[in-house]
């Protein structure tokens, strides 16, 4: 069965959507959020159709639908910590049951974030700044090799 055009924007913008969320964005970036509000649009539209793909397939755009909703809330919180115990609780979609099937990108993506995530605690746990050169707080001394 061939896919309907709103099938086949869903599919463009969910993919577009996973590159933008895998890439580092300012944290002002807007469009994100309002791509997958469109995406949850054309997916409401799309389980009303009446040739709607089958139940598995729109299954699997929830999933995915639903991982980049949550990951956005999740950078909207404030501390390193929160964010990575938050992406934990995402799930990045289907795992590829076969040696053929590529890694889907939402799990890449999950990947990614977490690495992120995990190197923001790490700063902030050392108090460095990854912008800059880590900045010891720390005396220097000199050895006093003098004895009485």
């Amino acid at each position: 069965m061939a896919a309907s055009r709103l099938e086949l924007n869903l599919v463009r913008l969910l993919c577009r959507c996973e590159a933008m969320a895998a890439e580092k964005r300012d944290p002002d970036e807007w469009r994100l959020e309002k791509y997958v509000g469109a995406l949850e649009d054309m997916l409401q539209a799309l389980k009303a159709q009446a040739s709607k793909p089958a139940s598995e397939v729109i299954n699997e755009y929830s999933r995915k639908v639903d991982f980049l909703k949550g990951m956005l809330q999740a950078e909207k919180l404030t501390s390193s910590s929160e964010k990575a115990l938050a992406n934990q609780f995402l799930a990045p979609g289907r795992v590829p049951t076969t040696a053929r099937e590529r890694v889907p990108a939402t799990k890449t993506v999950h990947l990614q974030s977490r690495a992120r995530y995990t190197s923001e605690m790490r700063s902030e746990l050392l108090g460095t700044d990854s912008a800059e050169e880590p900045e010891l707080n720390v005396r220097k001394r000199t050895p006093c090799h003098t004895r009485s």
